[in-house]
């Protein structure tokens, strides 16, 4: 897992990332990376499985297919997340003022590497 958490910390390292962290469906974390003491990954990877499941629902209800990847933005920051294969989640924290197409333009970059370790 020391390959992956390398990974985590590449893309915590990007310019207005909060946190990086690998989270499975049901919420446990896998591994992660926080830049910021005031986060908490257990919290984060809790709140984004409950997320993810209403948007899967959503997606099943609409006939849209699969969820994919969600963006989230809040008044202080922002919450990108994409799959990593069936079971797991790329979760991504990042500043309100973070060049949000870089941001999903590195999460798309570094899922398969991620998919690959898992």
């Amino acid at each position: 897992m020391e390959a992956l958490n390398n990974l985590l910390k590449e893309l915590a390292a990007v310019s207005g990332v909060q946190a990086a962290l690998v989270v499975g469906h049901e919420g446990f974390v896998i591994d992660g990376v926080s830049t910021s003491s005031g986060l908490d990954n257990e919290v984060i990877g809790a709140t984004i499985s409950a997320e993810i499941s209403s948007a899967a629902v959503m997606g099943d209800e609409l006939k849209l297919g699969n969820f994919t990847h969600l963006m989230i933005e809040f008044e202080k920051g922002v919450i990108v997340i994409n799959t990593i294969g069936s079971d797991a989640l790329l979760a991504v924290v990042a500043e309100k003022d973070a060049m949000l197409g870089n941001i999903r333009y590195q999460v798309k970059k570094y899922t398969p590497a991620i998919e690959n370790l898992l």
